[in-house]
């Protein structure tokens, strides 16, 4: 199924008799939009209005372009779950079979700033700022699926959710400290995946327990006990700064009184981080538990886990402008969000059909070439 029929079977909430533009139609118009590099809802009327006529050779508009407020109500209105849906669809019938082995599923939640509404003439109307839980295959550069939630602290009940949606065997799902719960390492166990979680003061026994054992000198004589492998990975140099990282995974548990607790709990582990700056050195410790048993796919995961935040998070608000944009009525932030992603993924699995001597096109990149060359936007239009 191509991402426009499936957006043809998201359900329209509007009455028969007031419809002049296909729901399809109106999703589309925004998708282009973003496709081409606008940045508000104003540029992608304006952009739609003058490539009409190219539109048309692949939408309906039986009324022509909608205007501004229309694409605002529809997108008030969509209900997101079903967008979150077309999200997660697309990119599994797209990208599933592309996936490595061990590929690392990034799990983060992320605020939409400006998205906060409030109806001072209906309370009931206003709402907090869109809380959004996505997941990111860290080396495809792509995102498989999301869900919304109202807050931060809403996202231990958002993860088992998100979960549902993914197909997970063979993966590395890994998770910041505040989804480091049994019921989330159960549930990726049942989906057949490995998982890596931060761990810190929320799992305050376990915490206190794994910071005391690693606290000790880790000689060799401990190491062997405890099954300790470690991995020390090459200094980095970046904006005057060396950086050096030692892995530490521990895969002889049976001191650990909370081990039978955590659904295949097979290790634990620090990071020590190394820095030397002009300011001076400094060691970070950070601490997580795995149902891995390699330092090397432990450390691969560690790492990996950041780029959710540098590929997907950092490229919503510098390429996209996300967290300055100021629709937020309803639903409308969560599918702009959505939306988002779903041109996002496009462009990161189109190689455009021109000849450029730049290399590893950035999404920027290939949204430039969409609004001036014909050929490369109709090269997009026919994979959507």
């Amino acid at each position: 199924m191509t991402l426009k029929e499936s957006l043809m079977t998201i359900k329209d909430f509007r009455i028969d008799r007031c419809k002049k533009h296909n729901l399809c139609d109106i999703l589309m118009i925004v998708l282009i939009g973003y496709l081409t590099g606008c940045k508000d809802m104003e540029e992608i009327h304006f952009s739609a209005e003058v490539s009409e006529e190219m539109l048309r050779k692949y939408l309906e508009l039986p009324n022509g372009i909608p205007s501004t407020d229309t694409i605002l109500r529809v997108l008030a209105g969509i209900d997101g779950k079903e967008l979150e849906k077309v999200l997660a669809d697309y990119a599994r019938e797209t990208f599933s079979s592309r996936i490595p082995e061990k590929e690392v599923i990034a799990i983060d939640g992320k605020t939409i700033r400006r998205s906060e509404y409030n109806n001072h003439n209906d309370e009931s109307k206003s709402h907090k700022a869109a809380h959004v839980v996505s997941a990111f295959a860290s080396s495809m550069e792509i995102c498989f699926g999301q869900v919304k939630t109202e807050e931060k602290s809403n996202e231990i009940t958002a993860i088992p959710e998100l979960l549902e949606l993914l197909e997970l065997k063979g993966l590395i799902v890994t998770i910041d400290a505040m989804g480091c719960q049994k019921k989330i390492a159960e549930k990726i166990v049942e989906k057949k995946a490995d998982y890596l979680f931060s761990l810190k003061g929320n799992q305050e026994k376990l915490h206190e327990d794994v910071k005391d054992f690693f606290n000790h000198e880790l000689d060799e004589k401990y190491c062997e006990r405890y099954k300790i492998q470690k991995l020390s990975c090459a200094v980095e140099k970046d904006h005057g700064r060396i950086e050096k990282r030692d892995y530490y995974l521990c895969t002889n548990l049976k001191w650990l009184t909370e081990k039978d607790e955590w659904k295949n709990l097979c290790g634990i582990g620090m990071v020590r981080s190394s820095r030397l700056t002009k300011d001076g050195e400094s060691t970070e410790l950070r601490y997580f538990i795995t149902s891995l048993t390699d330092v090397n796919l432990a450390a691969k995961a560690m790492r990996a886990h950041w780029s959710i935040e540098n590929n997907l998070h950092w490229v919503l608000d510098t390429v996209f402008d996300e967290d300055y944009c100021r629709v937020r009525k309803d639903n409308s932030a969560q599918n702009l969000n959505i939306i988002r992603k779903l041109v996002m993924n496009l462009l990161k699995g189109l190689d455009l059909p021109i000849t450029t001597k730049k290399k590893n096109l950035t999404i920027g990149n290939k949204q430039t070439l969409c609004l001036k060359n014909e050929k490369c936007l109709l090269y997009a239009l026919q994979n959507l």
